[in-house]
């Protein structure tokens, strides 16, 4: 009987318990540019479980906040790989050096905005 009492609360608890797959971080950086300028800003890579449609709305108002005006931002869908993240941004840096971009980072202090 002992037994029984100390399985059906383990089992129970292992039930409600979140699966691996959706307990695991999701990561991901942004990039913005301003058109009637050359500059960029990249994010540094965080993890996030926001949508990227409303991280790149934030990010952009948060620019326009600081003045610059026709800004378009984009966040690649998030991965569970936070290598592959980083190694995603290092490429996004290169790509845009290479154009000859201004780079600016945007700290993960700044963003994306705590909760």
């Amino acid at each position: 009987m002992v037994f029984r009492v100390v399985t059906v609360p383990c089992a129970v608890a292992l039930a409600l318990a979140p699966a691996e797959s959706v307990a695991a971080k999701k990561w991901t950086f942004c990039v913005a540019s301003e058109s009637a300028a050359k500059d960029v800003w990249i994010t540094d890579v965080f993890s996030s479980a926001t949508r990227r449609e409303s991280l790149e709305v934030e990010l952009k108002a948060m620019l326009q906040r600081q003045g610059h005006l026709g800004v378009a931002a984009q966040c690649p869908q998030t991965s569970a790989d936070k290598v592959a993240s980083i190694n995603a941004q290092t490429a996004a840096e290169k790509f845009n050096l290479e154009l000859g971009a201004p780079l600016h980072a945007v700290p993960a202090r700044d963003f994306p905005p705590r909760r």
